[in-house]
């Protein structure tokens, strides 16, 4: 065997001799790492804001990191001849959120970080917490895969807050939402054309999750979604005062410019 074949054999192989454990070192280091990159995005946004070449290395790498994401995802399905309609396609919420964020960065658009916001945060995080890497550990494309497009997805949201200054409203919140419903009726019923459990809509995932603390199907679908519009309207108290405040002084110059021209 030549050193490329080792390679591709060791880093995508179907699964690993060992998985990935959670809490363990592997699984906590690139969440550490992304809380960093999320800090010194922060502490260095006026910085960043100011000087256009930085602020296009950051973005152009954002996209670089994305596009690989999805190149070693959709390499390691054909390698392993696991590509399926009812498992590979760009149907899992974050796989979706994953090509939002590279939109969203291209085009500066508000519109989709509005919906990228509750999505990516209410999902991103919980994968995190639970990890599905396939059984694969750190040595792996799949296990790199995995955090460079959950982290990824939430460093972005960050950096579009800190540096464009976007931060979500009350319709920001009620798109998400009519969105994910749109979301989650197509992908219920695309699942019994294709035989496949796309935001695990007729199964629970086999990795542990909090999936597993619910009745089982179809009792959970009802109980998770309203559960994640309630992590939406979490996700959203933190600015509605912000808005409450912008709205009143919108209210005020509108009413002073109105007595004026009285």
């Amino acid at each position: 065997m030549d050193i490329i074949s080792i390679f591709l054999k060791e880093f995508f192989t179907v699964s690993s001799k060992r998985p990935l454990n959670l809490f363990s070192p592997e699984h906590i280091i690139p969440i550490a790492l992304m809380i960093i990159i999320i800090f010194y995005i922060r502490l260095n946004k006026q910085k960043i804001k100011i000087n256009k070449n930085k602020k296009k290395i950051i973005e152009k790498t954002f996209i670089f990191l994305f596009l690989s994401q999805q190149f070693m995802l959709y390499f390691w399905y054909f390698y392993n001849g696991k590509f399926d309609l009812k498992d590979s396609l760009p149907l899992y919420l974050c796989r979706i959120i994953t090509i939002l964020c590279i939109v969203m960065i291209i085009r500066k658009s508000f519109k989709i970080f509005e919906v990228v916001y509750f999505w990516g945060l209410g999902g991103a995080l919980q994968a995190l917490i639970t990890p599905d890497t396939s059984g694969c550990n750190y040595f792996s494309a799949m296990y790199i895969q995995f955090f460079v497009a959950h982290c990824g997805i939430i460093i972005s949201i960050f950096y579009m807050m800190f540096v464009y200054d976007y931060i979500p409203n009350i319709k920001s919140l009620k798109k998400a939402i009519n969105w994910n419903i749109i979301y989650l009726v197509f992908t219920y019923f695309f699942n019994f054309l294709v035989d496949g459990n796309y935001s695990y809509l007729r199964n629970k995932p086999l990795t542990p999750t909090i999936l597993d603390h619910f009745p089982e199907y179809p009792i959970y679908i009802p109980i998770a979604t309203l559960g994640i519009f309630f992590i939406y309207f979490l996700l959203y108290l933190p600015f509605s005062k912000k808005q409450y405040i912008y709205e009143s002084k919108l209210y005020e110059s509108d009413s002073i410019e109105v007595i004026d021209k009285i």
